[in-house]
């Protein structure tokens, strides 16, 4: 009887155990899991409030954003202006090399032929003068080989004359189609060499020294002793002034 008694006590406690485990922890168990929490808003485990900028701050990142724009901006047109004025520079040395480019093949190939007037040929062969052909400072006009003339099939010879002057603040070299224009009022064909000119001189080397004028002025030049060398001298307004040196051919063949 005492066994059974201790057994229907073990079973009874047994029960009671089993249903303070069954309302203990089943509560629990259904809060850890989310089907407990279907159709509920779950638990939020963020402790903190969600904040965003302040009024202030946000002032701070629009100057900040507006310095960094405008320094970039600057930048940017400084290096615009950079490249632009390389350019600029890059074609008025363009020029400059082709200008001294054909002084330098006019004088290598001058010829000693004069002026054809009345059906007969001056002595003088090379013009310089301050004003000469309307120029507003010195001029330079003469004869040089080298035109060329394929089998003679332009109605021109291959000797071509040849002026530079200044007019307007522009270096100009002129040619005609014909190598005595004057006997019959033919106009020069115009080149503009250089822009934004201020001054244009010519020397010439005789005799050991430097000249400002050829001997006997420009209407009577000695013909007997012509220059072994001749300089020009120009000034630029965005690159300053420019001299030039030529030593012209050692002998002088007459042409006709």
């Amino acid at each position: 009887m005492e066994r059974v008694k201790d057994f229907t006590t073990k079973t009874q406690r047994h029960k009671e155990e089993s249903f303070f485990s069954f309302v203990f922890f089943v509560p629990l168990w259904f809060k850890k899991n989310p089907l407990f929490y279907l159709g509920k808003r779950m638990p939020d485990k963020c402790s903190y409030q969600q904040k965003g900028f302040t009024l202030l701050e946000m002032l701070a990142a629009i100057a900040i954003f507006s310095i960094i724009s405008l320094s970039a901006w600057q930048i940017f047109q400084g290096v615009m202006t950079a490249h632009d004025v390389v350019l600029n520079k890059n074609d008025r040395l363009r020029q400059l090399q082709y200008t001294l480019l054909l002084i330098d093949q006019d004088l290598q190939q001058i010829a000693d032929r004069g002026t054809r007037v009345d059906n007969s040929v001056t002595r003088q062969s090379l013009f310089s003068d301050s004003q000469m052909l309307d120029s507003d400072d010195e001029g330079l006009a003469l004869v040089r080989y080298g035109w060329h003339n394929p089998d003679q099939r332009l109605p021109r010879p291959e000797l071509q004359r040849v002026f530079y002057r200044l007019r307007d603040n522009q270096l100009e070299r002129q040619y005609h189609h014909v190598l005595d224009p004057a006997s019959i009022n033919v106009e020069p064909v115009t080149q503009v060499l250089l822009t934004n000119i201020d001054s244009l001189k010519f020397r010439f080397f005789m005799n050991g020294q430097w000249l400002d004028s050829l001997p006997g002025g420009a209407s009577q030049p000695d013909s007997e002793t012509l220059p072994e060398g001749l300089a020009i001298e120009f000034n630029m307004n965005d690159i300053g002034r420019i001299e030039r040196r030529y030593i012209l051919p050692s002998s002088w063949q007459p042409a006709s």
